[in-house]
């Protein structure tokens, strides 16, 4: 075990704050001023399915191969499928796939998969990951989708290759390139409750030059569901977007990558505490940027000349959040938290092919880590962590792969860990393909569990952190099944299972000065969880496409038998689309249910039924028409049956939208 320590970086990436409001805001009202209105594209596809298993895909192997060829089991979200559902963030595309359930609530968007929490998926930006979670959970919601052009998920332990937070898998969101040499594209939506959704692009493609620039606004007003009193059911807020990624090809063999994103976001909402009114403001900030070059080069061996491909990449990044409550009776500021946390990541990529069967993938990572809030001992802690991984994908003979990797994480505060993976493919026909994968997950002990001592004044608890935690880490197993009826028709089934070891939980160890319980964070229970994901989907046929999607978990902790909490036994999703080419009409059913799920437990170990929150279906509508080849009117009903019980659920009810669109 190493021993405790911290590394200290206060100034990793200043940021003029002014000067890049003034430049997001000038773009803006450019794009607004020369095209009120905008923009989307809607690609017909007749034939979705083969689209689909024909796209490259990345995120699993952190090489390029063809969905239908991918040795681990990857699901995709195409960009005509993200257009199709009207979303204006990542959260909202993510909810409409089956077996990926989003979790809302006052910390944001949260995602699970195979029935594990936020804190357990790794999200990535064009394989950067994310930082900014708040309880364990990123935000989905504040992660624009106007520059993506795909989103890949792979589900189960991925810590062979992307190491701490991997454990129950990766969504990789991989961003949009340019694809004419100029264009503008811009939209607006306007929602009921003075809501409003601006997007807008510019593309650029010129000889060695590619780049693209995007821009989303979005504000939301807030949402009282309880008129008795002031406090705010669902907060309001306004946030911007700004993004560019570039590349250019210094020769025929080098490329040069350059990408930033930087987000801004206002909170409101308000809580009542008997007489006593609070206003509660939150000031989100996050910019991120990337460097990198891609080199292309010839291998020569006694053999035979391979291509090979290095990779280098540094990428930065700061999330800024400041949290404050106001007496609005005394005008008095009650509470005022700060996090302010940095991430340094740089990575280099080396991959060939030898002997034609064998494609070798070595790589190395150092990530520094720091984090500055008055809620940690000491005010500001940093980690450290190095990493190498290796990968081999070994092919045979064509229709069989198998790949075997690991990856070796030197941690500054616990010391290393080793994570393997095996994965197979056998493609039994061109339409029937068989996947099988095993692999380690782990996940390190986060600032929050490690250095929190955090004492609530209104309520007397403490609850500290324990530098002596280990790394969480799981067993998992995924075998999945793709069958092509035919060239419209396809079949999915993937089966797994997680067992799970040292979770960390908050332990009650005493009292606190204050008179409360005193809690301090543990390594303390095992749990497990397994389930089928079933997915049927219906390619064009007469314009017509559909998916069916059917979800089934259970999990619970070993010691008790204790169902995991705020998990549903079934959940379904269901998508029925029509889209007429020659007139450019396109209408988009979609469904979502979840089962009763495990809302508290009263300390028996037993869920009884007033501790179940309730099943719900969920159903929106959306219809668009395309008119001059420009233009394009969309109009969608979001949660027709007007659902909502806000003890349980955020679900703000029914609500109607209209947008328009222009591409130039």
């Amino acid at each position: 075990m190493y021993s405790s320590k911290s590394i200290y970086f206060s100034e990793i990436l200043p940021v003029h704050n002014f000067v890049s409001l003034i430049l997001v805001n000038f773009f803006f009202g450019f794009v607004f001023f020369t095209s009120p209105i905008i923009a989307e594209i809607d690609a017909n596809s007749s034939d979705r399915i083969g689209v689909e298993l024909d796209t490259v895909v990345v995120t699993a192997t952190k090489t390029p191969h063809r969905l239908s060829d991918s040795p681990v089991i990857t699901e995709l979200i195409t960009r005509e499928e993200i257009e199709a559902t009207g979303a204006e963030n990542v959260g909202e595309v993510l909810e409409h796939k089956s077996g990926v359930i989003i979790h809302r609530d006052g910390h944001g968007d949260g995602v699970q998969l195979q029935g594990l929490d936020s804190e357990y998926v790794l999200i990535l930006i064009d394989g950067e990951p994310q930082v900014g979670r708040i309880a364990g959970k990123l935000d989905l919601a504040r992660l624009s989708i106007e520059n993506v052009e795909r989103i890949e998920i792979v589900k189960g332990a991925t810590s062979s290759l992307f190491g701490n937070a991997a454990l129950a898998g990766v969504i990789n969101i991989i961003t949009r390139k340019a694809i004419t040499p100029f264009s503008i594209q811009i939209s607006q939506n306007i929602e009921q409750n003075n809501n409003y959704d601006s997007r807008g692009t510019i593309e650029l493609h010129q000889g060695n030059l590619n780049g693209l620039l995007s821009l989303s606004a979005n504000t939301r007003k807030p949402i009282d569901f309880d008129t008795s009193d002031l406090t705010t059911t669902i907060d309001g807020y306004a946030n911007m977007t700004g993004s560019l990624r570039t590349e250019y090809a210094v020769s025929p063999n080098t490329n040069i990558l350059l990408s930033g994103q930087y987000f801004i976001q206002d909170q409101e909402g308000i809580s009542e505490n008997g007489p006593i009114v609070f206003d509660r403001h939150g000031d989100i900030e996050n910019i991120s940027a990337t460097i990198g070059i891609i080199r292309e080069f010839d291998l020569v061996s006694l053999e035979n000349v391979s291509t090979s491909f290095f990779t280098g990449k540094i990428y930065l990044t700061r999330y800024d959040d400041v949290s404050t409550v106001i007496n609005r009776n005394t005008e008095v500021t009650t509470s005022q938290n700060i996090n302010i946390q940095d991430l340094i990541k740089g990575e280099i990529q080396f991959d060939t092919t030898l002997w034609q069967k064998h494609q070798f993938t070595f790589g190395s990572e150092i990530i520094l880590e720091n984090l500055q809030s008055q809620r940690i001992d000491g005010g500001e802690r940093g980690i450290l962590t190095n990493s190498l991984f290796l990968q081999n994908v070994y092919r045979p003979f064509s229709p069989f792969a198998v790949v075997i990797g690991g990856r070796l994480d030197n941690h500054s505060e616990f010391g290393s860990h080793f994570s393997p993976k095996l994965s197979s493919l056998y493609k039994i026909t061109d339409n029937f393909r068989i996947r099988a994968s095993y692999g380690q997950g782990f996940r390190s002990p986060d600032f929050k569990n490690l250095y929190l001592n955090f004492t609530n004044v209104t309520s007397g608890y403490q609850v500290l952190g324990n530098k002596y935690l280990q790394p969480e880490s799981s067993h998992n197993w995924n075998f999945g099944i793709d069958y092509n009826f035919s060239n419209t028709l396809m079949g999915r089934i993937h089966i797994y299972r997680n067992d799970l070891s040292n979770l960390i939980e908050a332990e009650r160890i005493g009292q606190s000065v204050l008179g409360g319980s005193k809690f301090e964070y543990q390594n303390i229970s095992q749990a497990y969880t397994e389930g089928v994901d079933v997915e049927i989907l219906l390619g064009s046929f007469g314009g017509v496409t559909s998916t069916v999607g059917y979800a089934y978990l259970r999990g619970a902790d070993k010691e008790t038998g204790l169902p995991l909490l705020n998990r549903s036994t079934h959940s379904t999703t269901f998508k029925l689309a029509y889209f007429h080419l020659k007139s450019g009409f396109r209408i988009d059913l979609r469904g979502r249910y979840a089962s009763k799920w495990g809302f508290f437990d009263d300390g028996d170990k037993i869920l009884e039924p007033d501790e179940l929150a309730p099943s719900y279906w969920l159903w929106n509508i959306r219809a668009s028409k395309s008119l001059f080849q420009l233009l394009k009117v969309s109009i969608g009903i979001n949660n027709i049956f007007d659902f909502k019980i806000p003890s349980y659920y955020t679900f703000i009810g029914r609500s109607i939208y209209g947008g328009l669109s222009l591409h130039y």
